[in-house]
């Protein structure tokens, strides 16, 4: 029973070597320009919601007063 559960892994670990050979890695421009458009878009989003969150607290110290 021990030596059927190391065969398992054997092959679940060949399995997943081969499975790791299947895929295609980007190549270091295209990871560049990606990462760049997302870390851009965060900031913007980040800004666009300090804005927002910013507009509605005067909003509602206004209406409190």
């Amino acid at each position: 029973m021990a030596e059927s559960g190391k065969a398992q892994k054997k092959s679940w670990f060949k399995g997943l070597k081969s499975e790791f050979k299947k895929i295609i890695w980007t190549d270091k421009t295209t990871l560049g320009k990606q990462m760049a458009a997302v870390v851009s878009i965060t900031v913007i989003l980040g800004v666009i919601i300090v804005i927002l969150d910013s507009l509605v607290l005067q909003f509602m110290n206004l209406v409190i007063k």
